[in-house]
């Protein structure tokens, strides 16, 4: 599994364990917002009406919010940076297909049981049913990466950003493909757009050094 993608499970259990559910108020009515009021308080200025709408387009928003939720990676409160990227992973791991989504999350847990063949296997299964669904092509070319084939899942990370440009996973898996086939100055371009759309990503700092440093080498 990708950095990024570690990066976002971590974030996901701290989020889940420092600030529950505004539900959990005894003292307050509640009900989940729509995905209308969710874009409406996204804008707002108070802190807790952000965190709110943020968290709740990471369960009912489409991929064309994308653009509201990268905006929000660069929000000035920690909180709001980590709960947009969150939502971000739970926007983009959904097919929204009662068929393919329970198939995705069978091919998930066996990629992380690093049982690699059975996962790829899914992740076909999920992407001959949705291959639109940019996720199942990024995951399968981890499980690719997993077992130590680098071109092939080249070929899928890049397939992923063709779905969805704004995928700076995918962007990070294509970046370390092109360092391993000696393409330094097209990974040092990925690793900048990945860090230009989500800047909290310090994970890439020291890929993005070593990869200038062999494009420099290249150049001499």
């Amino acid at each position: 599994m990708s950095s990024i993608a570690v990066r976002a499970v971590t974030l996901a259990l701290v989020l889940a364990t420092t600030f529950p559910l505004v539900g959990a108020r005894a003292a307050d009515p509640w009900r989940p917002i729509s995905r209308a009021e969710a874009l409406t308080r996204a804008s707002s200025g108070q802190l807790e009406q952000r965190r709110q709408a943020y968290a709740r387009l990471g369960e009912v928003g489409l991929m064309e919010d994308t653009p509201v939720l990268l905006s929000a990676l660069r929000d000035d409160e920690d909180i709001i940076r980590g709960v947009a990227e969150i939502s971000l992973w739970g926007i983009w791991m959904r097919a929204d297909d009662s068929t393919a989504d329970p198939l995705f999350q069978v091919a998930m847990d066996l990629m992380q049981q690093m049982k690699l063949a059975e996962a790829e296997a899914k992740f076909d299964e999920v992407i001959a049913m949705r291959p639109d669904f940019a996720e199942a092509w990024h995951r399968r070319a981890e499980t690719r990466v997993l077992g130590d084939r680098w071109g092939e899942a080249a070929q899928d990370f890049a397939h992923a950003l063709e779905l969805n440009p704004f995928h700076f996973g995918a962007m990070e898996g294509l970046a370390h493909c092109n360092m391993r086939s000696g393409r330094a100055a097209e990974a040092v371009q990925l690793f900048l757009r990945a860090l230009e759309l989500n800047p909290n990503l310090e994970q890439l700092i020291e890929p993005l050094k070593r990869a200038r440093a062999m494009a420099e080498r290249d150049r001499t």
